[in-house]
């Protein structure tokens, strides 16, 4: 007669193939039903699974926006909204920071990288999984503390995938001195090191906006015209890449963003140019025509079809213009900082 643990058992990969579909939050839950699936769950093959089944599938999408509360524009908070419905789902608070003094500095397979929202050389950084509430602290950077100085601090946030490992790259600018400081901290090393700076970096020049794609942080600059400067968290090397001339500052304002895993800008309040980056030189894809009635401010771009805008006359409400159906619909989510994440769950960092 066969015991009680053989008429129960179920093929790992059938258990397997139902579990990489949950959402993080109850995997953590399932580890507690027996030894055998805590194991499971916590292990670095099924995070992996469960973490590529999202991003194939497009399950449990996010996105990540510093929002109003609605009927009281004094107060804000951070939240994940459905990628699908707009609705919100979960309100982000971290135990070390209070819902008003932190900010979120880029997302990556479910890892969020926080800090203060007035940034200093000496403000603590956090790489954050919301999903499973778990988190690491960095250590201390290498960069002294400027505070006194004229300057500015600038942190993205990426994963590399060809050395599979998680990045954060810090940026000190000080306008005073014509120069800049950079740091990279590795996740899988647990600490930092200063990167040696090209010479025609330090110059005059300020900071309009910054992407990540593949492991490589693009800063979009300007200083009477645009350029960007690419730098590999990977390889560790600074590059340039040429800004078309059609684009210049007064035109109005440009957006650097990801389309289909690579750089493109955005640039217009109505008639719209997206420029994609093709073998090292962008090209003008098409150029979206909003609604003329009214002037809009550019968010970034929703998914592959969509554009994410705010009405000048509305200013905080988060509108998406479908690039397909070219119809204009609210989101119903009240903005008070245009950047923009997306956010998917993961169990990474539950193996930490």
């Amino acid at each position: 007669m066969k015991d009680s643990h053989t008429k129960n058992f179920i093929c790992e990969d059938i258990l397997i193939n139902i579990l990489a579909r949950l959402p993080a939050k109850s995997l953590v839950r399932f580890m507690c039903v027996c030894k055998s699936w805590s194991n499971l769950i916590g292990s670095s093959s099924f995070i992996s699974t469960h973490l590529n089944r999202n991003i194939k599938n497009h399950d449990h999408h996010y996105l990540i926006s510093h929002h109003y509360y609605r009927g009281a524009r004094d107060r804000s908070l951070i939240s994940l909204f459905s990628n699908e419905t707009f609705e919100q789902c979960l309100e982000l608070q971290h135990p070390s920071w209070t819902k008003e003094r932190f900010r979120v500095y880029g997302s990556s397979n479910g890892l969020v990288c926080i800090s203060d929202k007035r940034l200093s050389s000496t403000s603590s950084i956090c790489i954050w999984n919301p999903s499973i509430r778990k988190s690491i602290s960095l250590p201390k950077t290498y960069i002294p503390d400027h505070s006194c100085l004229v300057s500015e601090i600038y942190l993205s946030f990426c994963f590399h995938p060809t050395h599979n490992d998680y990045k954060v790259v810090k940026m000190l600018h000080e306008w005073n001195k014509l120069s800049m400081e950079v740091e990279v901290y590795s996740l899988s090393n647990n600490s930092w090191k200063v990167i040696e700076i090209t010479p025609w970096l330090n110059s005059s020049w300020y900071l309009t906006g910054y992407e990540v794609c593949n492991g490589i942080v693009y800063w979009l600059i300007s200083g009477g015209h645009y350029r960007i400067v690419s730098f590999d968290t990977g390889s560790e090397k600074f590059g340039e890449l040429v800004v078309p001339e059609h684009i210049l500052p007064v035109k109005g304002a440009v957006k650097i963003e990801v389309y289909k895993e690579t750089i493109c800008l955005l640039q217009g309040q109505t008639d719209v140019d997206l420029w994609v980056l093709q073998e090292g030189s962008f090209q003008r894809l098409r150029t979206i025509l909003l609604p003329r009635a009214n002037i809009f401010i550019l968010i970034g771009l929703f998914t592959d079809n969509g554009l994410l805008v705010q009405e000048q006359s509305r200013f905080t409400e988060l509108d998406l213009f479908d690039l397909e159906s070219n119809q204009l619909k609210s989101t119903g989510i009240l903005m008070c900082q245009r950047k923009l994440h997306t956010y998917i769950e993961s169990l990474v960092l539950l193996d930490h």
